[in-house]
């Protein structure tokens, strides 16, 4: 009598219709996974030749629910490990940051995780190791006995099985909401950055003292009553009725043409000193978005909710960016988010490093009602900004700051603003920022600074998150220097498992954000006579006009 000899961890079953366009779907994806990682061989100043890779873009031809974010593939490289070593010192700066997160909660929850994946690595090895008893004894068996034995073995393996399977959902979580927790740790601090609540002036710009807000002031110079009333180049009414807002505004006449004005003279001089102009979407991806340090993952936050965490209440986007419906797009609030995704998931080598661009988008942001020194054009639900944002080597991202700020200073320079530089405290820095220095303007209307650029250094938080890498050339000066760099600080992982690659700094400053230049253009230049200075430097860009004159009522 023949024995029919079978795998009992193999279960032939006819191939239904989904089950071929899936496994067509996968030939497709892993033929254009392929593709993508042909290194792309690019020749540099000098004839040095590099080669770049693009080691992401899991692509499906299918879009997913509406409310689900489509996956680019992009994994967080964050380093439990360390984080778990150093918890009292990043609890400390946590404290120092003003954010709520807990360093411990990702300790024990790290460790939960190993313990967890060690179960499950246990059960794999041991039903693996079933199998290849079931195997001899199929080829060796002797009688009734030994297919009795073989049965409970096989029984045990289908237990193993579903066990495994339960562990890895269980473990899946577990490693989401460990992700997500390790995300909302800040970055590190900068030795620069003030540690109590008051920011440290570097320096003034157009002024030889700084203004004493304190003191009162009979100013009647408000930008709204300025433009509006006298100029007639602001129109907030009407904005209202279409954009349902008191936080939108019609530019007309001169201010549209100074809003134009003030764009195209930050671009061009900007540019000029090697940054490459880009003109970036208006939307971005969820996933970008959040890996920019904007928001927290949503899937994430449902899966906190699934294990009874009520902490997180809501989509953590809702109050901050605009979302489209149906879609897994978010309207930006900054151009730094689409400029930063550029080289989401990119391999570069260090002699293409430093990338340095400038870019213009509209910016959209759920600001809260603007009232009292916040309204008209300080804070808006849309404007226009320029933005500088550079990848770097870690050695580099100090010296790379330190450009930015000379370029935004010469900028409101030249325009004739009366402007003060600031180092600003711990408590003021976003969770992305290492390092932060802002340019605040005088505004009579407000009788007070108000803040119309900053630069952050970001280290390689952003870069962790987007997997944007960096080859280093083979010198033992690009090694001294890269383990002294900030970054070695933040994590022992500086360079990636492999030993070969390093993760990209990333630097970001304001250009220009035009509304509230025009806010201290209109209050810092108004005359006696009521008209308002146009910059020396923007008239070219003006057609010529160096004023903007009242206008008579009709």
């Amino acid at each position: 009598m023949a024995i029919v000899r079978f795998n009992p961890f193999t279960t032939w079953r006819s191939p239904t219709t989904t089950t071929i366009h899936a496994m067509r779907r996968r030939r497709l994806l892993m033929r254009t996974v392929a593709v993508l990682s042909i290194p792309q061989q690019q020749e540099l100043q000098g004839g040095a030749k590099v080669y770049r890779y693009r080691r992401y873009l899991s692509s499906s031809s299918k879009q997913q629910k509406y409310e689900d974010e489509i996956s680019l593939g992009l994994k967080m490289n964050l380093n439990y490990s360390w984080i778990a070593e150093n918890a009292h010192k990043i609890q400390e700066n946590i404290k120092i940051r003003g954010s709520d997160a807990d360093a411990f909660e990702v300790k024990t929850l790290y460790e939960d995780f190993l313990s967890s994946k060690r179960r499950c690595e246990s059960m794999r090895s041991e039903r693996k190791n079933i199998a290849k008893e079931i195997s001899k004894m199929q080829k060796s068996s002797t009688g009734q006995s030994d297919d009795n034995k073989r049965l409970e073995m096989v029984q045990k393996a289908k237990h193993l099985k579903t066990a495994i399977s339960q562990s890895e959902r269980d473990l899946a979580q577990k490693e989401l909401i460990l992700e997500y927790k390790a995300s909302r740790i800040p970055n590190i601090t900068s030795p620069e950055t003030p540690l109590n609540d008051k920011e440290r002036l570097i320096a003034l710009l157009n002024a030889e003292e700084e203004r004493d807000c304190s003191l009162s002031s009979s100013s009647s110079s408000d930008h709204v009553q300025i433009g509006s009333d006298s100029l007639k180049i602001l129109d907030f009414a009407s904005a209202s009725k279409v954009a349902g807002s008191s936080q939108a505004c019609f530019l007309k006449n001169e201010a549209a043409l100074l809003e134009l004005a003030l764009v195209n003279f930050t671009m061009n001089y900007i540019s000029e000193k090697g940054f490459t102009p880009v003109l970036t979407p208006d939307v971005a991806r969820k996933t970008i978005v959040e890996r920019c340090g904007f928001a927290p993952k949503t899937a994430a936050v449902a899966a906190l909710k699934d294990d009874g965490d009520k902490e997180e209440d809501g989509d953590p986007l809702e109050n901050q960016i605009y979302q489209l419906e149906k879609s897994d797009l978010c309207l930006i609030g900054t151009s730094e988010i689409p400029l930063a995704g550029m080289m989401a998931g990119e391999l570069v080598h260090e002699k293409e490093l430093p990338l340095r661009y400038v870019g213009f988008s509209h910016c959209f942001r759920r600001e809260a009602h603007g009232s009292g020194d916040e309204r008209g054009l300080y804070r808006m639900h849309q404007f226009s900004k320029v933005e500088m944002f550079g990848f770097c080597a870690a050695q580099e991202s100090d010296s790379l700051l330190e450009e930015i700020i000379e370029i935004q200073k010469e900028i409101f320079g030249l325009l004739e603003l009366e402007c003060r530089v600031l180092e600003m405290p711990a408590s003021d820095l976003g969770a992305t920022a290492y390092r932060k220095v802002d340019i605040e303007a005088w505004m009579p209307g407000r009788n007070a600074y108000g803040e119309i650029s900053s630069a952050s250094n970001c280290l390689d938080y952003q870069s962790r998150r987007l997997d944007m890498r960096y080859r280093p050339m083979e010198s033992e000066s690009s090694s001294s220097s890269s383990s002294s760099s900030p970054s070695s600080s933040l994590s022992s992982e500086a360079v990636s498992r492999s030993g070969k690659t390093a993760y990209i700094h990333t630097v970001n400053g304001t250009g220009c954000a035009v509304p509230r230049s025009i806010l201290a253009i209109l209050e810092q230049r108004l005359h006696a006579d009521g008209s308002v200075h146009i910059p020396k430097v923007l008239v070219p860009y003006m057609g010529g006009r160096d004023r903007i004159c009242p206008k008579s009522s009709t």
